[in-house]
């Protein structure tokens, strides 16, 4: 473990070997995938395209990719022969490992606010900076200096306030912009979802190094184990932290042979 907020992972890996069903919650930026500008070249670690399809391949385990982005993005930059279960756009979309997606109904007049925001963006030259998700829209300044960063936080805050006055939309800050969302989908109501499946005898884990997964690490408390993964430690909810990619690769290679 790096030094900053710890865990006791030898009682962690006794409770994993004794339980009838493991379910492994994983974000991808920042956590599976280092971040990169050009966010469609955002591939995974070495090794852990490796490890995640002998994870799945031994059939004792669940994993399930928790992720801000598209499904549709993820899915070319996993690079994986079968795809596990994967929560998408914040957990408004769920693909499941049989290719089927199930995702609700986004109201017009919410779609509209979005179209507008998405608009706005476009014709004042950030087209590049901006993803366009079923649900929402994200605003990217990673590699702009702070002072750049601030003031275009401020400026996109006040063009986008008007779009949640309804509530049906809000404004929410991530690492390296902002995201215009629709309410009631994050994180934490995928883990939510996915514990209310179980009783007592599923052991879960959530690794993510975001701000939108502390809404997971929170739906996780005393249920699991919740693990930051981040260069540098920040303050969190987690139970512990871990740094890419060396350390997140023997947590998985151990996760992984504690289940056999």
């Amino acid at each position: 473990m790096a030094e900053g907020k710890k865990c006791s992972l030898k009682i962690f890996w006794q409770r994993l070997q004794n339980v009838s069903s493991r379910v492994l919650f994983l974000d991808y930026d920042g956590t599976l995938a280092p971040f990169r500008k050009e966010r469609d070249k955002a591939f995974p670690y070495p090794g852990i395209r490796e490890i995640l399809e002998k994870i799945q391949q031994s059939g004792k385990i669940r994993i399930i990719i928790v992720s801000g982005r598209a499904v549709t993005d993820l899915l070319p930059l996993l690079g994986l022969k079968n795809f596990p279960e994967i929560w998408g756009s914040h957990g408004f979309e769920r693909r499941l490992p049989d290719g089927s997606l199930v995702k609700p109904e986004i109201d017009s007049k919410s779609q509209q606010h979005l179209e507008s925001a998405y608009n706005w963006l476009k014709n004042h030259g950030y087209e590049k900076d901006c993803e366009k998700k079923p649900a929402s829209i994200a605003f990217h300044w990673r590699g702009l200096k702070q002072n750049q960063q601030m003031e275009l936080a401020g400026t996109i805050r006040r063009v986008w306030t008007p779009f949640t006055e309804d509530g049906t939309l809000r404004i929410h800050q991530f690492d390296g912009g902002l995201e215009l969302r629709h309410a009631g989908f994050h994180k934490g109501e995928a883990v939510k979802q996915i514990l209310a499946e179980y009783d007592s005898e599923v052991f879960m884990a959530y690794l993510g190094d975001d701000l939108t997964d502390e809404d997971a690490f929170k739906a996780l408390k005393g249920k699991g184990l919740s693990v930051l993964v981040r260069e540098t430690y920040r303050k969190t909810s987690a139970d512990c932290w871990l740094q890419p990619p060396g350390e997140l690769l023997n947590f998985l290679e151990k996760w992984y042979s504690y289940s056999l």
